[in-house]
């Protein structure tokens, strides 16, 4: 059975396709800016609508993928499955089918479940709260939108909640999920961006102090392990200063 994450991000989807960017008399252009100025949506949203019409684009005028990604990833610096969007189309064979395949790995992905079933059991798990609350818990869950051997990128609100389980010793399980464990170079990449960044919804780049697990597509692991596992490339496309 999906999870109720899972099944949310397909309903929002769904929801934004509805709202012009996945019609076909719709022009790619046309469809990538509805998804640049789409900043309530979830990164996993973004990035698989982002692949919808980045896939479009590049059976129509293959040549302006690489500043369309560009000129998404200005408005969504800190997401890490549209960097991992981007960097796939860019270094595959076929862009279109690749995007196809980052669209089915979006949408398929167990991150939540996974999570959920290592949490079960005697483990006391806390998402939201002050210093009290974490106190008590045996675990901090926090939603990454990336994260990397430098640090991870959180949303502004779950700064406070990060801080506290830092300050009274409790680890913190970072949930991530398909695309948002960037590689090295790619990662220096992103942070460059968030530096440089105007746009209000950049996200906040923190260290990995107190982070001790990573919860992806393949289960709950170590930090190093996860870290180790990336499966985005670095094209230099996205490496260069633009």
């Amino acid at each position: 059975m999906l999870s109720q994450a899972r099944i949310g991000v397909k309903r929002v989807a769904s929801s934004l396709c509805r709202d012009a960017i996945s019609v076909a008399s719709v022009h790619p252009i046309e469809r990538l800016r509805y998804v640049a100025r789409a900043g309530w949506a979830p990164p996993a949203v973004l990035a698989a609508e982002a692949a919808w019409a980045l896939g479009d684009l590049a059976r129509h005028e293959s040549s302006a993928v690489l500043p369309a990604c560009r000129r998404l990833l200005d408005r969504h610096p800190g997401c890490g499955p549209l960097w991992w969007v981007a960097a796939r189309m860019l270094t595959a064979g076929d862009a279109a089918e690749e995007a196809e395949r980052c669209v089915d790995l979006l949408e398929s992905d167990p991150t939540s479940d996974l999570l959920h079933e290592d949490l079960s059991g005697q483990i006391r798990p806390v998402r939201h709260g002050g210093v009290g609350d974490v106190a008590s818990a045996d675990v901090v869950v926090v939603e990454v939108d990336a994260i990397g051997p430098g640090g991870a990128v959180l949303d502004a609100d779950d700064i406070g909640l990060i801080e506290a389980a830092r300050a009274v010793g409790v680890p913190v399980w970072a949930e991530g999920g398909v695309g948002r464990v960037m590689p090295p170079k790619l990662w220096d990449a992103m942070v460059r961006r968030i530096d440089g960044s105007h746009v209000a919804r950049s996200g906040v780049v923190v260290d990995l102090d107190g982070i001790v697990r990573v919860a992806g597509p393949v289960g709950v692991q170590d930090l190093p392990v996860a870290l180790a596992s990336s499966d985005c490339p670095e094209p230099g496309e996205l490496m260069a200063r633009w």
